[in-house]
């Protein structure tokens, strides 16, 4: 990705299926595949990244040092299933064995950090 963005742009698109059975869609079942023809991917937000260089000391520290989680979003946007409620269980677990690890407090991007520019 380090070497991507160098020189140009990413964009990534993320896409949903809507539940239109709820017996042969189940959200509690990740073995049961949804049907792509009843319920087609529809894409729901886009993410563009401009060519940058991120790959810079600060920015690396700051980086592992944070906690990805799928449950920082709206109420409506948060992650469904059984499945979904053990990786929350797992994730807030390894986070904060990492932060225990590297000695650091949590915190949450503010979106105002600014390494170097």
């Amino acid at each position: 990705l380090a070497s991507h963005l160098s020189t140009q742009s990413a964009c990534f698109e993320f896409m949903i299926q809507k539940q239109i059975d709820p017996v042969a869609m189940p959200v509690e079942d990740p073995a049961v595949e949804w049907d792509e023809d009843q319920s087609p991917f529809v894409p729901v937000a886009r993410i563009e990244i401009p060519a940058q260089n991120f790959d810079t000391p600060a920015q690396n520290e700051f980086c592992e040092n944070l906690a990805m989680n799928p449950w920082h979003a709206l109420p409506a946007h948060r992650p469904l299933g059984g499945i979904n409620r053990v990786r929350r269980v797992a994730y807030d677990t390894i986070a904060r064995y990492r932060m225990e690890q590297n000695s650091v407090r949590h915190t949450e991007p503010t979106g105002n950090e600014r390494f170097g520019e």
